[in-house]
Parts: C-alpha cells; structure tokens; sequence
C-alpha cells in the first residue's frame, strides 16, 4: 500500500486519497518529472556532501584541521552519489560504461567552475549581496547540472 510508483513519485496511498491532484501529476510533461527527481537527488547529495565533510571534520582526527581536504572528498561522494541515483532514478538510463561517469564527474567539475565564477561576478561586479549571489550562482549551476545531464550524459 506504500508502494512508490517509479514513472510517477507518487505513493499508491497519495494517488488513491488525492486522484484530482494526482491526475494533474500525470499530465505534467515528462521532463517536469525529470526535473522533480533531479531536486530531489540534489537534496540528497547535498546531505551526503555535508554529512561527510561534518563526519570527516568532527569524527577523525586526521582531517579535524584540513576542512579543504575533507571538503574535497565529501564533494567527490557527492558527485558519486548523485552519478548513480540521477542515471538509475531521474532518467533511467540504461547506459553503464565508465565513460559516462567520468564525463558526469568532469561536467560537474566544470559546474564548480560555473558557481564560483557566478558567485565572484555576482558579488564583485552586480554588487549583489553574499545571499544574492548565492542563490544566482545555485540556480543557474542547477540548471547547468539538469540540462548536461539529461542532453549529454544520460540522454
């Protein structure tokens, strides 16, 4: 009864108590659905991303006073994390060749690029406030992130 149905999100539950709402969920296009998904991975790997680097930082000694170094490797499993969960549950990609992953790590590599540039410019040039740039820089690195990913590399 607590089933999720995968081409929907939706819970059994949730359509058999709510069909007018889930009705209008089956109408959305196909991408909606994608892009729904893609946030959803985000929001996981962003808890990967700062539970490692807490778990790194607090709970070892090694790298209690390297937060760069803890930084760089909570990052890599989120991009890992993110690699799996985007091609087996946002689009169900069937291609599995190591290619794919080392083109989804490097395109997010560049995302790095893309939201540090976007925070310096946002910052420094539109004099925008620090929340500002923040919020410009991650939706528009979200956007690159949607878009690589469902045209290059899970496409």
């Amino acid at each position: 009864m607590n089933e999720l149905n995968p081409p929907t999100l939706l819970p059994t539950w949730f359509i058999q108590r709510f069909p007018q709402l889930a009705e209008r969920w089956f109408r959305l296009p196909a991408w909606f659905h994608q892009a729904v998904k893609f946030g959803l991975v985000g929001a996981l790997n962003t808890g990967v991303d700062l539970g490692t680097y807490w778990l790194l930082t607090r709970g070892t000694v090694i790298l209690a006073g390297a937060p760069v170094t803890a930084k760089a490797i909570s990052y890599t499993l989120g991009v890992i994390n993110s690699f799996f969960w985007n091609r087996n549950f946002t689009f169900h990609s069937q291609q599995k060749s190591p290619g794919r992953f080392f083109l989804f790590f490097g395109i997010n590599l560049l995302a790095v690029g893309v939201n540090s540039g976007i925070m310096a410019l946002s910052v420094h040039q539109l004099l925008l406030p620090e929340w500002g740039g923040l919020l410009l820089a991650t939706a528009i690195t979200m956007l690159w992130n949607f878009f690589t990913s469902k045209f290059i590399v899970f496409r």
